[in-house]
């Protein structure tokens, strides 16, 4: 029987997901009445498509929710291919079933804590976007209220204990796992220049007055006076400095490409212009006055197995774990001899072979930026 999981769709349209997405089992309506064994017509919308048990799906129902899966996704049906409509239509029938499979199995499990991962899983998509008011307006977009957000994280959070109760946890990837997809891979980790460096910051502000600036200068200058004449990088930077983000870790940013997180052009010139070791020149950013002292210098070029083993490891355990999963809804359908389908089940096109993850990025605060929100967590089905 074929089958395929919802997240399968981004092969579909050349739109991809978006974060706030419900991807998996999105809230099905089973009718158990008001159905009509005698219609013939698949196109009918009392014409049954799919029983589980006493369980009826009409076509009404299956059309109502590729409608809905649709606007979440910010999708219309014209952005699927004619030919693959069907797939996504068998696609979205599984999932209906296995949602009421899924259900019964949480039904009949003691859970614990399962308000607790609610309110968190919530919290964790509010805080993805800047107001209440920007994420009602993005539920607005996906056709759903916040009622319905509860109720399908409600349904998602039961459905991956679940999961965790009768999925094996992936199996860890070898090294020679690992090593063969490098070797497969290698030109893909393809990795640009990084420096890492220390600095010393003095912030300006918007609206300072020329004497306020001059006073500045001369309290970035006799820092930097304080390390040319030998006295500890990281000690000056600890008592001057006004960057937080780097003052507690004696004036140390990191390592960084150009560009990262948006650095002031004046900012990666200095940086990347400067050799290891040597202090640079005072210099004005948007952010203030500042120098640095580059500490590490790595040239452009193709990461080596031991810096890309941690992403490609990370990598091949989620794919372990996804066939995992898949593999499990599948057996589901399967087994369950009381599923009966009356429409043809056709298969999704092959996915294309995986590549390789990107390549391993450092990680640095060149303009003390402040941290990014977490991503609104997908309900895929996943462990």
């Amino acid at each position: 029987m074929p089958f395929f999981s919802l997240d399968r769709l981004r092969h579909l349209s050349s739109k991809s997901l978006l974060p706030l997405s419900v991807v998996f089992l999105v809230g099905a309506a089973f009718l158990a009445s008001g159905c009509h064994p005698a219609v013939t017509d698949p196109k009918d919308p009392k014409f049954i498509v799919a029983e589980r048990g006493n369980w009826k799906i009409t076509r009404a129902d299956l059309d109502a929710e590729q409608a809905s899966y649709l606007k979440q996704h910010e999708l219309t049906p014209d952005k699927i291919e004619p030919a693959k409509i069907p797939a996504f239509e068998s696609a979205v029938l599984d999932n209906m079933l296995l949602k009421s499979i899924f259900m019964e199995k949480a039904a009949a499990m003691s859970l614990k804590d399962v308000d607790k991962e609610e309110a968190d899983t919530l919290a964790r998509m509010r805080s993805s976007v800047p107001s209440d008011e920007a994420f009602n307006e993005e539920l607005k977009k996906r056709g759903m209220n916040l009622d319905e957000m509860k109720k399908r994280i409600h349904e998602d959070v039961l459905i991956h204990h679940v999961l965790q109760a009768e999925v094996p946890q992936a199996v860890e990837p070898t090294e020679q796992e690992i090593n063969g997809f490098y070797i497969q891979h290698k030109d893909e980790f393809y990795l640009k220049e990084v420096v890492r460096a220390s600095r010393v910051v003095i912030l300006l502000g918007d609206k300072i007055s020329p004497a306020e600036k001059a006073a500045k200068k001369k309290i970035i200058d006799k820092a930097r006076d304080r390390v040319m004449h030998g006295e500890d990088f990281a000690k000056v930077a600890s008592e001057v400095s006004e960057d937080q983000y780097s003052k507690s870790k004696g004036g140390d940013i990191g390592y960084f490409q150009k560009g990262q997180n948006e650095n002031d052009p004046k900012f990666d010139e200095v940086a990347f212009g400067t050799k290891v070791n040597v202090v640079s020149p005072v210099f004005e950013t948007a952010l203030g006055y500042q120098f640095l002292k580059v500490t590490e210098s790595r040239p452009a070029g193709i990461a080596t197995v031991a810096e890309a083993s941690p992403k490609i490891a990370n990598y091949l355990r989620a794919n372990k774990a996804k066939e995992q999963v898949t593999s499990y809804m599948k057996k589901l359908l399967t087994g369950d001899k009381t599923i009966t389908y009356h429409l043809v089940h056709v298969d999704m096109p092959a996915q294309p072979k995986p590549g390789a993850p990107s390549a391993p990025t450092t990680s640095g605060n060149p303009d003390a930026a402040p941290a990014s929100a977490p991503a609104a967590p997908s309900t895929n089905a996943s462990k």
